[in-house]
């Protein structure tokens, strides 16, 4: 889950950057790349921006999230140094701090958003566009045991608010292994599931650049959970992914939290390992019969943030799922709960 940590493998680059107006920072981590790191009041405390120079213009790599602090900063930028415009938008994935401002920056400029469809689905459900995704979000979570205090505050406090994005009207699509000339970059996508349903990736081969989104923090391990909309099979998705990356030349990583840092390839494989690992304190934590709820106060501690126990939950049951498709935990759905056992052989 979010917050775990994982200490990349060469440590962090020190890119050169100055102060701009109103606070704003921008930073040359590449040739003709620049980082913007915006402020984020859940969990971590920021999120990384990319710009790539067009001719003319930029491309933008995700957006941040839709708050007062984060549109100060963009149009600080685009009065300033980003005054020649906005070419398009990319967004990495559904998650607010990713997707939450490109509908806005796609009225401020009127850039295209370049997004996978499953990924705005997941945003409309995740931010309860209708009541049909509001009832689908609570019986979700109260079969899986979490207590009914804790299923309003998340329909609330949650998912009405953190998880809720505008929608950017005139989108477009990326295919897996599509090619995006952006500048003096010849990017390929990697469109990839586990820590979102679809996330994009861009990889450049002859700079051996990765944008990364969540898909390759350095730091701390992205969350791998199993909601109820999005990826229906998130370990397995995420374990697809790193081998994508792995088979790749990849020498610098630009993230979507805390610093670029150089890799010597040897993250997907520490990152396999920190999965395998939580596969068998998963299994080992179950005594008898437990919920999901349950299991995960086991696994991650009784956490105080209502957001770290959704993140432990919805963590514990994708690899639940796991373990269920290999056959060592069972799975039996009662007329209220389900409950997971180990399978002794």
């Amino acid at each position: 889950m979010t917050g775990q940590r994982l200490k990349g493998p060469l440590g962090g680059a020190r890119p050169r950057g100055q102060a701009g107006p109103a606070g704003l920072i921008l930073r040359d981590v590449a040739p003709d790349i620049r980082q913007m790191r915006v402020p984020l009041d859940t969990g971590i405390d920021h999120n990384n921006v990319y710009l790539v120079r067009e001719d003319p213009g930029w491309c933008v790599f995700d957006t941040g999230m839709d708050s007062q602090a984060v549109r100060d900063l963009w149009t600080a930028a685009l009065s300033g140094p980003l005054s020649d415009g906005i070419s398009r938008i990319v967004v990495s994935h559904h998650h607010p701090d990713h997707l939450g401002l490109a509908a806005w920056l796609q009225e401020m400029t009127g850039a295209p958003v370049y997004v996978r469809p499953e990924e705005l689905r997941a945003a409309q459900g995740m931010g309860l566009s209708d009541l049909t995704a509001e009832t689908a979000v609570r019986e979700y979570f109260l079969r899986k045991g979490m207590p009914s205090a804790d299923v309003e505050r998340t329909i609330e406090e949650q998912m009405r608010s953190f998880y809720a994005c505008a929608i950017p009207r005139d989108t477009r699509t990326v295919e897996h292994g599509q090619r995006m000339t952006v500048g003096r970059y010849v990017f390929e996508a990697l469109v990839a599931g586990g820590h979102s349903v679809a996330q994009i990736a861009l990889y450049d081969p002859a700079g051996k650049i990765l944008l990364a989104g969540d898909q390759m923090l350095e730091w701390i391990t992205s969350n791998v959970g199993l909601w109820p909309f999005g990826d229906r099979a998130p370990l397995g998705n995420h374990f697809r992914a790193l081998d994508e990356i792995a088979a790749r030349d990849i020498r610098i990583v630009l993230p979507g939290h805390h610093n670029v840092y150089r890799t010597d390839g040897s993250l997907p494989e520490k990152l396999r390992a920190h999965h395998r690992t939580m596969l068998s304190t998963v299994r080992d934590g179950l005594k008898g019969r437990m919920t999901g709820f349950e299991l995960a106060q086991v696994v991650f501690g009784r956490r105080h943030d209502l957001l770290h126990r959704i993140l432990a939950l919805v963590e514990t049951l994708a690899h639940l799922q796991w373990l269920e498709g290999e056959g060592s935990v069972a799975r039996h759905d009662g007329p209220r709960l389900s409950y997971y056992e180990r399978v002794t052989r």
